[in-house]
């Protein structure tokens, strides 16, 4: 019998330790459904009658959105027209609030002052670290105001000398592709006058890319824009680290700009008083902040300054080239600005070219680089003016490029008319509905210095050489799933021009 018994005993035990697996398994599987049901299934029930496409999926939201790929402004726009003015949408779990309503984006931006969304900006903190584009308040308050006195008095003439430097190089390039008869894209050439422009002016060296340095902050991003999906999954994309090669990319770029930083401050020790004519460089070492937050703020300074500067100069070139009436303005403008010896209107000179200023402003508002909006992160339940009810922490979009398309605001607004920016013709338009810099304490710090850049470039650019766009217009357009960019459906291919010599 003992035998018996022990295999009774056995057989027990095995019972006993399968039924406690499937009791274990069973609460794991009870917690990951209570889990999915908490996270991506009752947030959908609980706003279903907020304005806005309905979710295709309980677990992926609205499926069309992920495969808008380079497309995302147009199915903005599309829910727009369909939904009203504000509406909402869900990737995965994530509940993304769009508005373009005016009296919600005043609300927002200016009374409310609402922080940038941690989720959306996650991308660029990942590469650039934190820097003034994504600190919270009060950090951001307090190094804003430290760094604002760089962008008046001296500096700003001085860096209307980095612009002339780099355009000489610029021309001299451009001289010779007007003598072959080269056909070139815009984008990248202009590109690389701005990147050493914005070295020179901001951190004291140009970065040659003119000279065919590889543009390093370029690789950036590029990995910024590639690492813009994981906020679907933030927060938990804080804790997901960039691949080898990405790393490798990143510390190679820091150690550039950390050299630049320590030459700075072997020339602060030498001196024995502070240069008249500090750069922002001069400053971040002058507010007594340690090394890795200046590092951060050259990084993110660089990436807001590159490419959306860059990408505007090259859509104010591709929309004159449709518009000959607005060429022949500017021209004769710049014509009268600038002699033929010399290359760049006198600084003292720039307020005197109001349609420089409406070609400029016309090219933001129909082109703005940063045309998908800022991101903005609600403190507390409100109710905006629209009359919403918009919980804490929710996340809020404010599409620029959308309520720059408005047609309750913009008399034609898939029209060139650089003429509604003309002083007379401003008071018209309300203050929210033209924002390329974004509005509140939150705008751009550097707005002054991308319409300083743009204007410069574009007289000395028309004054000097006649413009002509290769191949269809028809087929660019914006698009782009973190920045927008003048280029074709698949991103493939932007505007391509040839020059000839006008002085």
């Amino acid at each position: 019998w003992k035998p018996c018994n022990r295999g009774t005993r056995s057989s027990s035990s095995w019972d006993k330790g399968i039924m406690e697996v499937i009791i274990l398994l069973s609460l794991v599987l009870g917690v990951i459904i209570a889990t999915i049901v908490k996270v991506f299934v009752l947030p959908k029930l609980l706003y279903a009658d907020f304005p806005g496409p309905k979710p295709e999926s309980y677990l992926f939201g609205n499926i069309e959105m992920a495969q808008a790929v380079n497309k995302v402004i147009q199915l903005q726009g599309k829910w727009m027209m369909e939904h009203g003015k504000t509406y909402q949408n869900w990737i995965c779990h994530r509940r993304m609030i769009v508005t373009v309503d005016l009296d919600n984006v005043r609300f927002c931006l200016l009374k409310k002052k609402l922080r940038k969304s941690e989720a959306a900006y996650n991308n660029i903190r990942l590469v650039f670290g934190g820097g003034l584009l994504v600190q919270p308040d009060p950090a951001h308050r307090i190094n804003r105001r430290s760094l604002s006195k760089v962008f008046h008095g001296e500096f700003v003439p001085n860096f209307h000398k980095a612009i002339f430097e780099e355009l000489q190089i610029l021309c001299s390039r451009l001289d010779v592709a007007a003598e072959n008869g080269e056909v070139f894209e815009t984008e990248a050439i202009i590109g690389c006058m701005v990147g050493d422009a914005t070295g020179r002016s901001l951190f004291g060296k140009s970065y040659g890319y003119q000279s065919g340095e590889h543009a390093l902050v370029r690789d950036l991003i590029e990995i910024a824009n590639d690492e813009a999906w994981k906020f679907i999954i933030y927060p938990f994309s804080k804790f997901m680290p960039l691949t080898k090669h990405k790393r490798e990319l990143v510390v190679e770029y820091k150690r550039k700009n950390q050299a630049l930083i320590d030459a700075r401050r072997r020339e602060h020790a030498e001196q024995q008083n502070l240069k008249s004519n500090p750069d922002l460089l001069d400053a971040l070492i002058e507010s007594g902040r340690p090394d890795n937050e200046i590092l951060e703020e050259i990084g993110v300074f660089q990436f807001a300054a590159l490419d959306t500067t860059t990408r505007a100069i090259s859509a104010s070139l591709f929309e004159l080239t449709g518009s000959p009436e607005a060429t022949l303005r500017l021209q004769k403008e710049a014509d009268e600005l600038i002699s033929d010896s010399d290359l760049v209107v006198d600084f003292d000179k720039v307020d005197e070219s109001p349609f420089s200023r409406a070609v400029w402003m016309e090219t933001l508002r129909m082109h703005s680089p940063a045309g998908h909006g800022t991101y903005r992160t609600t403190d507390e339940d409100m109710t905006l003016p629209s009359g919403h009810f918009v919980p804490k922490n929710s996340d809020i979009c404010f599409p620029i490029h959308l309520i720059h398309y408005d047609e309750d605001v913009w008399e034609e607004p898939r029209s060139f008319k650089p003429d509604r920016f003309l002083h007379r013709n401003s008071a018209r338009r309300p203050l929210a509905g033209f924002q390329p810099f974004s509005q509140g304490e939150r705008n751009c710090i550097g707005q002054f210095l991308a319409n300083h850049v743009g204007r410069v470039t574009l007289l000395t650019l028309l004054h000097r050489y006649e413009w002509k766009l290769i191949g269809e217009r028809a087929k660019f357009g914006d698009f782009g799933d973190f920045g927008l960019r003048l280029s074709t459906e698949d991103g493939l291919e932007s505007p391509r021009m040839t020059i000839s010599r006008r002085h």
